[in-house]
């Protein structure tokens, strides 16, 4: 970039038009040079909070010895609270160099900058000698205010290193430290810690404290000690917390030693459940300890009160011996949801089968889920084609859907009775019914599937003929020419359906006379629906001309540009991928991440360059499709470059949901790289599923270097390296036995 483009961004960023400064800093981000820098550490003092931000998540980037030494000064400054938070913020993304800064404060003359160190400590990845300058810190500390900030810092490291100093803390301060001791020691999360805290449950100062911490530790040890104080009466919303973590880490065999011990168990939860004024804490906590403890009623319990603050999860917490008495209870209710959480439970699973009586559950929505639930084949014949008679809109489509496949996998054409069944709808009066049958018939071929799709085109119901013409474009036997005759349809959708069935020709490589990419031209001006499929026709008519004409597309309206963007997997063109690059940094979001998607099919090292720059996109969205993409490439030797890419996202990422799709990019590009970066995730306190699953693979993948990491790694990491380990060993000695 020009020293002018620089400079007059400079000037952007100095503008008193917030949305103007806001947007500097995000092209100043990607501009490398002091003089960019310069400017992006001027905003950190900035009075919006929102271009605070973009500026740290900038320099967060370019974590220099200019920007450190920056950040230090923002440490200290008193009167400016949001540059000081700026400069901490920026401190925590800056890894070892920002963790240096920050262990160096903890000296400052000044308390409040000690306790605003303290509180960003101790950063990613803290190993034992963070451990020892934390803790040497909080000796050495005079201001109590301090010591407490410097105690929550060592129990956030994780580390079992930590546990001695803050158990030390926990026997000879005082309350002030020992409150925070126990939060510290929570943080940890190492269950072993269990047995040293119990005995605090009977300071009355401490009880809450200590009963929290024990939530976090979800110790089995603590079930048996929780259970007879909640029988003596001791049943707050701390106990149950607590008792609930405590019963959920227990084995079958535990759980079931330890039900006799709160005789009135049922009673008292029952009654808490039953009345809605009282804390949703407490009543779902009370939900769960009810199923946990297999307690008469417990399912009609939970399904009459809730729900409850996490709707009906408590249900997935009966005992397998109780899901058909959970099925009975789900049935006498017309709310859909406690139905459709056993669905969600067991959907994809071996038990999946047990869940066909919901199919006469009142509500279509849970009907429709069953069918979508339950093995292909299970439903018998009559009982869909029943359902499909009943024209819902929410169970037609689900039904025919049931109806066109059964347990042996066979095509539709060689299952006569499911294929007469829907040709029947097909053919018969207009509605929903009919609509879900033409599109189950998409795959069928034959004179009498051509007959019905031909008599659905001319019916006066516009949602009969869109489904026509997509089930026309998706056979064989009605020609082109007939599909292009629907374009002048008078509905939109109509005419979306005939642009989008020439497009999906197109994608098959079929040749059609006398189309072209041209006469999807006029269609780009129509409803957004129609335009949008236009702009996918003409990228997927388009040939030799693809590249070209994506970049034309990304100057159309948003629906446009995102069906063409779209288009570009579907035909699998690298050189139109290519084209797409230049839409990542999009304003809109939506663009942004359809052009990310079409990099699964670029060429390596586009890829890796692009989807590297996605991973690090100030969107979630945006970081989200960059991992979701990278875990549909097929496998190639730009693998190690985004497994770096992945392995730094790890490490930075904050966003839940983005994290979850970055471990699914681990596990398929699994690399000895990402296991520092996962141990930081194992270490979290929930853990997303993915993690474990990503640890299984490397594990398999890696099993020298997870060992070491499994040594080293902070508790809870630790215990979830062994499992990993574990898993991963049965697996190679099964493999080996077979």
């Amino acid at each position: 970039m020009s020293d002018d483009r620089t400079r007059d961004l400079a000037a952007r960023a100095a503008s008193k038009d917030a949305a103007e400064r806001w947007n500097a800093a995000g092209e100043l981000a990607r501009v490398p040079g002091e003089e960019a820098e310069s400017a992006l550490l001027a905003l950190l003092k900035d009075e919006d909070y929102r271009v605070r931000e973009r500026a740290v998540a900038g320099l967060g980037r370019r974590f220099t010895p200019r920007v450190a030494s920056a950040c230090a000064v923002a440490l200290a400054d008193d009167d400016d609270a949001g540059h000081r938070a700026a400069g901490l913020a920026l401190l925590v993304k800056g890894g070892a160099a920002g963790r240096a800064v920050l262990l160096g404060a903890l000296q400052h003359p000044s308390a409040d900058v000690r306790i605003s160190a303290a509180a960003a400590l101790p950063g990613p990845a803290p190993g034992l000698e963070t451990v020892t300058a934390i803790e040497a810190a909080a000796r050495r500390e005079g201001d109590p205010n301090a010591r407490a900030a410097l105690l929550l810092a060592l129990g956030r490291t994780g580390r079992r290193e930590a546990i001695a100093p803050l158990l030390a803390a926990l026997e000879e301060g005082n309350l002030w430290l020992q409150v925070h001791a126990l939060e510290a020691l929570g943080e940890v999360g190492d269950p072993e810690i269990a047995p040293r805290i119990l005995p605090l449950l009977s300071n009355a100062n401490l009880r809450h404290g200590a009963l929290h911490a024990l939530a976090r530790l979800r110790s089995p040890v603590a079930g048996e000690p929780l259970l007879r104080r909640a029988a003596a009466g001791e049943v707050d919303v701390f106990l149950l917390s607590a008792l609930r973590a405590a019963l959920e880490s227990a084995s079958a065999t535990t759980l079931a030693g330890l039900r006799p011990l709160w005789p009135g168990a049922g009673a008292t939860l029952v009654a808490l459940l039953e009345d809605p004024e009282e804390d949703a804490a407490l009543r779902t906590d009370a939900a769960h300890v009810l199923a946990l403890l297999d307690l008469p009623g417990a399912a009609l319990a939970i399904v009459t009160h809730g729900p409850f603050r996490d709707g009906y999860a408590a249900l997935r917490a009966l005992p397998r011996t109780r899901r058909e008495e959970a099925l009975l209870c789900v049935l006498q209710v017309a709310d859909p949801e406690p139905a459709l959480e056993l669905l969600d439970a067991h959907r994809g699973g071996p038990e999946a089968p047990t869940l066909l009586p919901l199919l006469v559950h009142p509500s279509a929505t849970v009907k429709a889920a069953v069918l979508s639930c339950v093995p292909a084949g299970l439903v018998p014949v009559p009982d869909l084609i029943d359902v499909l008679a009943e024209d819902d809109p929410e169970t037609a489509l689900a039904a025919a859907l049931a109806l066109a496949s059964d347990e042996s996998g066979e095509p539709l054409d060689r299952l006569p009775k499911r294929r007469r069944a829907l040709l029947d709808r097909a053919g018969g009066p207009d509605g929903p019914g009919r609509v879900a049958a033409l599109a189950a018939l998409g795959a069928a071929d034959g004179a009498d599937v051509e007959a019905a799709v031909r008599g659905a085109l001319s019916t006066p119901d516009p949602a009969v003929r869109e489904a026509a013409v997509a089930a026309a474009a998706r056979g064989h036997r009605i020609g082109s020419h007939e599909i292009v005759a629907c374009l002048s349809d008078e509905n939109a959708s109509v005419r979306a359906a005939a642009l989008r069935g020439l497009a999906l020709r197109a994608e098959r490589g079929e040749a059609l006379p006398g189309v072209t990419w041209r006469d999807g031209l006029v269609f780009l001006v129509d409803d957004p629906a129609a335009a949008a499929a236009a702009g996918a026709a003409v990228v997927a008519l388009a040939g030799a001309e693809r590249p070209r004409l994506v970049e034309e597309m990304l100057v159309q309206e948003p629906a446009v540009r995102i069906a063409a963007l779209e288009e570009i997997e579907r035909t699998g063109d690298a050189e139109a991928a290519r084209s797409a690059v230049a839409a990542l940094g999009h304003e809109d979001p939506e663009t942004a991440c359809a052009a990310v998607r079409a990099l699964s099919v670029a060429d390596e090292t586009v890829a890796a360059e692009a989807l590297a720059t996605a991973l690090a996109d100030e969107r979630a969205e945006v970081r989200a499709a960059a991992a979701e993409t990278i875990a549909r490439r097929p496998a190639g030797g730009g693998r190690s470059a985004l497994s770096a890419a992945v392995a730094t996202a790890l490490v930075t990422e904050s966003d839940r949901a983005v994290l979850r799709s970055l471990l699914l990019a681990a596990s398929r590009i699994a690399d000895e790289s990402m296991v520092d970066p996962l141990t930081l995730v194992l270490s979290q306190e929930t853990a997303p599923a993915e993690a474990d699953e990503a640890a299984e693979v490397l594990a398999r993948l890696s099993p020298e270097a997870c060992r070491r990491a499994w040594m080293h790694a902070p508790a809870r990491a630790e215990r979830r390296w062994a499992r990993a380990l574990a898993a991963a060993a049965r697996a190679e000695r099964s493999q080996r036995s077979t």
